[in-house]
This record gives C-alpha cells, structure tokens and sequence, in this order.
C-alpha cells in the first residue's frame, strides 16, 4: 500500500463525488446525466473546468456562483468529502485481501448508497436505475468469488428475492393494522439490492439499526423543532410525518459493510 496509491484513491473518490452531486441533482428530475455540461441550477450559464474542481472551486467561490452569486449548497462538498472518506477506508481494509476487483465492486456498492442517502432524503423516492443496478452489481460480485462475504450466486439470488420481500410482508403487516403503507417501493428493491450485496444474513442488523437510527433521528428533529426553533405542531400529527427509509437503510448497510463481523 503506497503512498501513490492512496493519494490516487483520494482523488478518485473527490472525482466520483463530484460526478455523484450530477446524479443527486439530475436522476431524481429526470434529466441527463451527461448533457448538457455542468452548469448553474439558477442562471444555467455553463461552468468552467476550474468551477468543478472537487473541494477547491467551492472554497475559491466561497460556495457561490460565479456569474450570479447564488449560493451553493453545502451538499456538493460533503458529497465529494465522504464519497473520497469512504473509498479510502474501502480501499485499506478490502484492496490488500480480495484485491483491485472487489475493491471495485464495494466502491460502487458504497457510491450507490450516497446517491440513494441523498435523493431519498430530498425527494422521498428512489430512482430505479441505482436500485436495479444494485441489485445486478450484487449478483455479478458474486459470480467473481471475490465478495468478502462469501456469498454465491444461488444465495445472492436468494438474498436478493427476500429482501424485498421481507419488507413486502413488514409492510403488509403494518398497513393490516394503520390502513396504509409504511414503505415504499423503493424501499423494497433497495432491501433487494443489500441482499444481494450482503446477504440474507445482514437483514436482522440492517433493520435494527436502520430502525435506531430513525427513532434518534425523529425525536433529535422533535427536540430541535420545539425548543430551538420553535415550531408548533399543534396541527399535525408527528407520528404520522414521513420519514424516508432509503437513508436509514443506507446507512445501516454502511456500517456493517465495514463491520460484518462485529455486530449482533
């Protein structure tokens, strides 16, 4: 593991975060991904080569438009930041064991889910291409006897089909009981693709952490809502606001990615 080869990794994955803030904006609009070229949401003047470089143009700018001074969300630099975080602690822990291939598979496991985090957590759906393409990846990865999981083609497949339907039956249960869904069809086939990654084996961790992270989440936004900035909720029930399960899931798919063998 050279120093070479971690800066490479580095500016990779500041690259693929910077190509993933295209995706988060364009998939969920239905616009191309490639053109036209990069430009302001606001004006729609296109954008130099030195206005997309990862990190340095949102600092240079100081996180504004150069043509209209519109201000530039947060996201485009956090994207390429934990986008470039995540390859690299990908790369030290899986690269030197199962090498550059695997690497490869995880990598775009883990650019899919930041993809997933951010659209579903804006626009509460998730795109079927990333989740179909999940799935596909996972089976492929498991052709090539070079996932850390060990997992086969037949129990990719097997993961795959119960994962969603897995979150089919939880769904069913709960509309049995509050006469509407809990869950949404992305959801379903996000659950296919983490099968098909991790296997049937990760679902009791996914869904358990998944379901921690969203009880911390809804009472850490009901505490600052009411004592900070002060939002009456007197006409609308909290229990009943929609909270997207793409990120959850996400996120718990992360954690044990890094952690499989660690958990419960």
């Amino acid at each position: 593991m050279s120093t070479q080869e971690l800066i490479f990794i580095i500016l990779l994955g500041l690259s693929f975060g910077s190509f993933l803030n295209v995706v988060i904006y364009r998939l969920p609009r239905g616009e191309s991904l490639l053109i036209p070229s990069s430009h302001c949401p606001k004006c729609r003047k296109p954008l130099k080569w030195y206005h997309n470089i990862p990190i340095l143009s949102y600092l240079f700018l100081r996180g504004r438009c150069a043509y209209c001074g519109e201000k530039i969300s947060l996201q485009y630099p956090l994207v390429e930041l934990l986008t470039s975080a995540l390859l690299l602690s990908l790369y030290v822990k899986y690269k030197p064991l199962y090498g550059w291939l695997s690497f490869g598979f995880l990598s775009f496991f883990v650019l899919i889910l930041i993809a997933v985090f951010f659209i579903d957590l804006k626009h509460k759906e998730i795109p079927d291409l990333l989740t179909f393409s999940l799935i596909l990846a996972g089976w492929l990865f498991s052709l090539t006897g070079k996932n850390p999981l060990g997992l086969t083609l037949k129990e990719s497949l097997i993961s795959s089909f119960s994962g969603m339907g897995l979150l089919f039956f939880i769904n069913e249960v709960y509309y049995l009981f509050t006469k509407r869904d809990g869950i949404g069809m992305g959801d379903f086939k996000l659950m296919g693709g983490l099968g098909a990654y991790l296997g049937y084996q990760s679902f009791y961790n996914l869904l358990l952490f998944a379901s921690l992270i969203g009880v911390i989440s809804f009472v850490v936004y009901q505490i600052y809502s009411k004592f900070i900035k002060k939002v009456s909720f007197s006409s609308e029930d909290p229990l009943k606001r929609e909270i997207p399960f793409g990120p959850l899931l996400s996120l718990s798919a992360l954690i044990y990615l890094f952690n499989p063998k660690s958990l419960l």
